[in-house]
């Protein structure tokens, strides 16, 4: 072999003392390599050398390292480059995939043999480009490992890295572009991975695997019709089979990248591509969102890192700590993981009106060679599990042809039970029907006791003033991702999002509040809560009631400054007590100011906050469609002392029902109560549980007047959405804080137009509404509107609403909150099942998202999966017991 003075492509390494060094053509340095296990590590150099950027004429060598017209081009490269949008990636992302593409060559190594010892001795050429190949009869010659069943010969490799040769420029082309949206040094055998190996695609009727020419258009609308060539009887390939194996992905030489992923749509300009499992080179996929059912304003898949966390999305570039736990195998090199779930994810956020399928997923599924084999049976599992896990196919979406259960028992390789899972949920409130709903879409058996006489729970509305008043939950924190959301866009359920303007009047003056006092306040109730944030990060003090700290950082503040403060600043003070009470439930001398607020340590759900504009009847009635529900049933007993014969649900009517497992979704009070035995008592953490979350209580007026007299109020747009009630006392605090304007908007009929106000009571507020007549506490509403609006003559209401939750046996509260020495651990702690019989759903069981409807959902979801997932290992050691 003839030897140059200056390398030719793929030629150049570097010596022991750090010198380049020459080899000849025919010894390449692109050795074989592994995907999963790198031998070694390669820094990607900020700039490839110009032998690999420019081909010199066809009949002579490559231009020398120092020609100013390479130096040029080399500038332009890295220019190009740099003009790149920005890709802030996250940690992991910003790291170079640890992927050995070009190593150092090792001692005493030929990298023309394929060495791997779990390759064919025979083997053939998979690019077959040049005249004098072999083509598809098997030899023993020296090839080029790209996979286990996939290798080139050293003609063909020759072809692309010789100049002058039949591939050389279309591969320096490729190069150059790769260069420029990668960080990933491109060789040989990633181009041949990306540009020339066959199509795999499997038969819309056997589901078999055929070989399809590299020239195709491979692409989804390709598979949905593609059949087998021949007939359906005939075999697959040895290779096809051998692929499925899950060492096959051992055998990688180049990073298996998935083309034209849906994910692209919403990662383009976010990440180098090839870091999180994508082609760089082709990302082609478009989005086209259907004009009636757009997804982008309520849902959003991945958390890019220059972005603030939210709730319900990942990270596109690593696996959670699940993931790790249910996938090890993936937690060295996460890359082929990561790109199936941000396919399947981003399926899901394009289109939650359907049932996302397999098949739909696999079809998204497109790259070159064998891998794609492999990729289809990792992607079931990957599929399943996100199913279980309910990050896609939940909310108000039609049911399976086929139960998950199904799919699991079957790639387990575990005989279905002869009977399906009996579940018992006792509580129909949102948590309790979504749990139902979502077992029973798993392929479980469940019945649901309800002590009301309806289900719903806490989320009744009631139409007696000509608009539903949400008596219980009606406001959407967020709607960002939030599966409530997704629930009233999937069954067309009505939602307002509310702006944050809110006119603050005094109810000592009547008038607006001085905007300077507002700000002022405002500013300062502010830097009481950084204070304190403060204390719990640097103090290892005991826990306070938040009441005592802000009093305590609020006098300190106050005699630190020189400022004078009126009693119109304390009023407005009282006010943003008032609301703070309002969000805890509680009076705040009974909540903790250690932990009060430790959900917000995670992303919460993102947006404008919204509300039910008619209500929350129609998404219970959606979510109830199809279960067996038993209302009036009030349970008296749970007996889980002998799971072996099943747990027995004992009702108040004598009735017993036999499940495998039972999900307790009941308010927090009822088990302050007392209301349900359970035998044997429930454990200690329970009980410790139990005695530091708190249950709170807010109740609910809404009155009905002849005329808006509020009017000054309104917006440009005819429309308010709540004005608050600035106290004049501080026993005033929790006294109809805030108005909202419950009035029909723009109705079809002026005869059908009601104007009405709603306002809660809480903190120390709320037990008027148990010792008050509803028409005392009625015209306490209307008087506090009188002090607000002195000049008007506040007409006389005619009809009104005013709840009692207090007084509900089965209800007794609002939300929960934290005591005093109360932390996150003890949602957890309530939430946490016994053994693997009892289970518990519920906001009060959900440590990131307590006190909401949305946080109940959230509840019903991870213990449906909890409840299948000790389901299917009871099955899996029942199938490793020996048989006697």
């Amino acid at each position: 072999m003839i030897s140059t003075s200056v390398p030719p492509p793929e030629s150049a390494e570097t010596s022991s003392n750090g010198t380049p060094s020459n080899r000849s053509l025919s010894e390449p340095s692109d050795n074989q390599s592994t995907f999963i296990t790198p031998s070694s590590v390669e820094t990607v150099p900020d700039s490839l050398p110009l032998e690999d950027l420019e081909p010199g004429p066809s009949d002579g060598p490559i231009f020398p390292a120092k020609s100013p017209r390479k130096r040029n081009m080399l500038k332009k490269v890295v220019e190009k480059r740099d003009k790149l949008p920005s890709r802030n990636a996250a940690e992991t992302a910003k790291k170079r995939i640890k992927i050995d593409f070009t190593p150092e060559k090792r001692e005493h190594d030929d990298d023309r043999h394929c060495e791997a010892s779990n390759c064919a001795v025979l083997k053939t050429c998979c690019l077959q480009i040049n005249e004098a190949c072999d083509r598809n009869v098997p030899t023993a010659k020296d090839y080029f490992h790209i996979s286990r069943g996939e290798h080139i010969c050293e003609l063909c490799y020759e072809d692309c890295i010789r100049v002058g040769r039949s591939m050389f420029e279309r591969y320096q082309i490729w190069k150059k572009k790769w260069v420029e949206v990668s960080r990933c040094s491109p060789n040989v055998r990633v181009y041949v991975l990306e540009q020339w190996l066959p199509y795999y695609a499997n038969c819309k009727d056997c589901g078999k695997f055929r070989q399809v020419d590299c020239h195709t258009e491979f692409s989804t609308t390709f598979l949905e019709s593609f059949k087998c060539p021949e007939s359906c009887d005939l075999p697959e390939e040895d290779a096809i089979i051998d692929a499925r194996k899950m060492a096959f992905i051992q055998s990688m030489a180049a990073p298996p990248l998935l083309h034209d992923s849906p994910a692209c749509h919403y990662l383009r300009s976010e990440y180098y591509f090839d870091e999180i499992g994508f082609s760089p080179l082709c990302d082609g996929f478009q989005m086209v969102e259907p004009e009636d059912k757009p997804t982008k304003a309520f849902m959003a898949p991945f958390n890019m890192p220059t972005e603030q966390s939210m709730a319900f999305c990942v990270r596109p570039d690593i696996m959670e700590y699940d993931e790790v736990h249910a996938f090890p195998e993936y937690s060295c090199e996460s890359m082929p993981y990561l790109a199936m779930r941000n396919t399947i994810i981003a399926l899901w956020h394009m289109d939650p009106f359907n049932r996302l399928t397999y098949d739909r997923c696999l079809r998204a599924l497109l790259c070159r060679g064998l891998i794609r084999v492999w990729y289809a049976k990792q992607l079931l599992r990957v599929f399943n599990y996100l199913e279980l896990k309910s990050v896609i196919n939940y909310g108000l979406i039609p049911a399976a042809p086929a139960p998950l259960v199904d799919r699991l028992f079957t790639s387990a390789g575990i005989t279905a039970p002869k009977r399906p899972l009996k579940v018992v949920v006792i509580g129909a409130g949102i948590s309790g029907l979504g749990v139902a709903r979502q077992l029973s879409s798993f392929g479980a058996d469940v019945k649901i006791l309800e002590a009301k006489q309806r289900p719903g729970g806490r989320m009744q509305d009631d139409w007696s003033l000509g608009v539903a008043v949400g008596c219980g939950a009606q406001l959407i924190t967020g709607i960002v991702n939030n599966p409530i959301v997704l629930m009233c866009e999937q069954a067309g359920v009505p939602y307002r999002p509310l702006k944050d303007e809110c006119p603050l009047i005094d109810s000592f003056s009547g008038r607006l509040v001085n905007q300077a006092a507002d700000r002022i306040t405002d500013e300062h109730f502010n830097s009481i809560l950084d204070a304190i944030g403060q204390w719990k990060l640097v103090s290892r003090s005991a826990d306070l009631s938040l009441m005592e700290q802000v009093q305590l950082v609020h006098d300190k503040l106050i005699s630190a400054i020189d400022f004078r403060w009126t009693k119109e600043h304390d009023r407005l003070f009282q006010w943003q007590l008032g609301n703070v009470e309002f969000s805890c439930g509680s009076r705040l001398a009974d909540v903790s100011a250690r932990h009060w607020d430790q959900n917000e340590a995670v992303g919460q759900f993102a947006g404008e906050h919204a509300i039910l504009a008619e209500g929350s009847s129609e998404l219970i009635r959606r979510l109830s469609d199809g279960l067996d529900i038993r209302c009036n049933n009030p349970v008296a007993s749970i007996d889980y002392s002998n799971p072996e014969h099943g747990v027995v649900v004992t009702c108040e009517n004598g009735k017993k029902y036999t499940a495998d497992k039972v999900v307790v979704s009941v308010p927090l009070a009822v088990f302050h109560r007392g209301i349900i035995n359970f035998i044997p008592e429930l454990p200690d953490d329970k009980s410790t549980a139990l005695r530091y979350l708190g249950a709170g209580l807010i109740e609910k007026v809404a009155v009905r007047f002849p005329r808006r007299f509020w009017s000054d109020l309104l917006r440009a747009d005819g429309t308010i959405d709540y004005f608050g009630n600035v106290p004049k006392e501080a026993s005033d605090r929790g006294l109809f804080n805030m108005f909202y304007d419950f009035s029909t908007r723009a109705p079809t009929n002026p005869k059908n137009q009601q104007y009405v106000l709603m306002s809660y009571v809480c903190g120390n507020s709320v037990d008027i509404v148990n010792t008050k007549s509803d028409v005392e506490v009625v015209s306490m509403f209307v008087a506090a509107l009188q002090e607000l609006f002195p000049e008007e003559n506040i007409p006389a209401p005619n009809g009104f609403v005013v709840t009692h939750w207090g007084r509900d046996l089965h209800i007794g509260m609002s939300y929960s909150y934290l005591k005093v020495g109360g932390n996150g651990d003890h949602y957890d702690m309530l939430a946490r099942p016994i053994g693997g019989d009892v289970f518990f759903a519920g906001e009060a069981t959900n440590r990131f998202f307590p006190q909401t409807m949305t946080g109940a959902y959230v509840s019903a979801l991870s213990t449906a999966g909890r409840v299948f997932e000790s389901y299917l290992t009871e099955q899996a050691i029942k199938k490793e017991e020996p048989t006697t």
